[in-house]
């Protein structure tokens, strides 16, 4: 990452009371920013990007649609952890939808908050995360279950 955008992030750390970089940087793709200029909306928007993926990952486990794989996987998780899935991607979207108002009447405050905020909700995303990919792996690792004649599917 560049000496400017690391001075620039330091003086908003200061302002503002954002954590440090490097917890944000890697997970988040932080080093992938270029220029100092709206770093605040920069990083707002990498943070997104990343979690937008996340929730389509877990829409794959709760809707799959009719790829192989996901058919597959969907079998892989219980009632009570798909209602776990549901809530977690609820929090997603909600994430995902505050970062759209403030792109709409975006202040540098309004990008800080929300920064923080995000951030303080991103270990139990991360935790969560974790679990149920770990389950997958798991699942994909296992021996197959019994085949079962399936009905036409069209």
């Amino acid at each position: 990452m560049e000496k400017d955008i690391i001075k620039e992030y330091n003086k908003l750390k200061e302002k503002y009371s954002l954590p440090d970089i490097n917890e944000i940087s890697s997970f988040f793709e932080i080093y992938k920013i270029d220029q100092e200029n709206f770093l605040l909306i920069q990083i707002r928007q990498k943070i997104v990007e990343k979690l937008i993926r996340i929730s389509e990952i877990l829409e794959n486990f709760l809707h799959p649609d009719t790829t192989m794989s996901n058919i597959y996987e969907c079998r892989a998780f219980n009632d009570f952890e798909r209602d776990e899935m549901f809530e977690l991607y609820k929090k997603l979207k909600v994430i995902e939808k505050q970062s759209t108002l403030i792109s709409l009447d975006s202040d540098e405050q309004k990008e800080a908050e929300f920064i923080k905020q995000t951030l303080n909700s991103w270990n139990e995303i991360k935790e969560k995360m974790i679990y149920f990919i770990t389950k997958l792996e798991n699942f994909w690792k296992s021996k197959s279950p019994e085949k079962t004649k399936e009905g036409y599917f069209g």
